[in-house]
């Protein structure tokens, strides 16, 4: 499989998913995962760390089963949190497998795999529980994310990267309060909801699966959703059919914002200044900028996957890889 590969056959799936549990002998674990996710024809991201396993692949429902069975039958890894979706096309060029200190990165001594976590809620439960007036509804996402789109009457921590969560939490949730919260996929909600049940925090809930099981659950009409849902991949956001909305992302930082061209480059003036975040680009940086561009727009004339938004210049939180999981 070449590094340019795209799945675009037979109803692809994606498949992101996550697990808190005990792994040892990384460097043994990750090489065995990537010959067999190679084997299956797989593409996407895996992370391991001590604490587990984070993933998100794409290609065939045979070949994802067998991904499942193999972590089962030859690991141990299973009761995995899941999300599938059928696509169009796998929204990734590659397969990469990789060792982190965390899955997610937030807070190294927190273990969700051994300490109490909030009580995870089915759509259907979390749906009913966000009528109650008396609950903190906390989006933990980023805020480009919450940006395009969130639940009503969620209340934005407004930060930077995930650990900053834990000083706001301090600072704006109250104890004697029911706190409901969210993420893309659940992964975050984990580490945030045991963090608050050891910081006193008694009444915690989490939207089980997250936003995307929320979306593939609940009715559009029924639904208390708002706007698009930010995912770490090509498609860059989804509607509520978890539709690639076709939502553009700058070229420089990776997030979604407003104003830029059609080829996602923001508008820089003569002096190398961003109309949109005011950053200043040296020279070289800003040349190698518009050449990626220019490269991919003529790949794409070409009907061809050239680099793809997950190449170009990564924000931090990006750089983190499918932290909304």
């Amino acid at each position: 499989m070449g590094p340019h590969h795209v799945i675009c056959q037979d109803m692809p799936q994606l498949l992101s998913a996550y697990r808190f549990i005990d792994l040892a002998k990384l460097p043994l674990l990750r090489e065995r995962l990537k010959v067999k996710a190679a084997e299956l024809d797989l593409v996407g991201t895996v992370l391991l760390a001590e604490e587990g396993i984070n993933f998100s692949l794409g290609g065939s429902r045979e070949a994802l089963d067998a991904w499942l069975e193999y972590l089962d039958a030859a690991h141990g890894i299973d009761q995995l949190v899941s999300n599938w979706v059928s696509v169009d096309c796998v929204p990734f060029l590659r397969l990469r497998v990789r060792i982190r200190p965390e899955i997610i990165t937030f807070d190294p001594a927190l273990k969700p795999g051994q300490a109490p976590t909030g009580q995870a809620l089915k759509p259907e439960d979390w749906h009913a529980l966000l009528q109650r007036e008396e609950v903190q509804l906390v989006d933990t996402r980023n805020h480009y994310e919450y940006e395009i789109g969130s639940f009503r009457g969620a209340v934005d921590p407004a930060i930077e990267t995930f650990t900053d969560f834990r000083d706001w939490a301090l600072e704006h949730l109250q104890t004697d309060r029911p706190v409901a919260m969210f993420c893309t996929g659940g992964v975050r909600c984990e580490k945030a909801s045991a963090w608050l049940l050891a910081n006193g925090y008694d009444q915690v809930f989490q939207l089980e699966g997250g936003i995307l099981n929320y979306l593939r659950d609940i009715p559009a009409e029924q639904s208390l959703w708002q706007g698009e849902c930010y995912v770490f991949d090509d498609r860059i956001a989804v509607d509520h059919d978890l539709k690639p909305t076709g939502r553009l992302i700058c070229a420089a930082c990776s997030r979604p914002v407003e104003g830029l061209g059609a080829d996602g480059m923001p508008p820089i003036n003569a002096q190398r200044d961003c109309g949109l975040c005011g950053q200043q680009f040296e020279t070289r940086r800003l040349a190698g900028l518009r050449e990626r561009v220019r490269q991919i727009a003529l790949a794409r004339k070409r009907g061809q996957a050239h680099l793809g938004p997950k190449s170009q210049p990564e924000a931090a939180q990006r750089k983190q890889e499918y932290s909304s999981l």
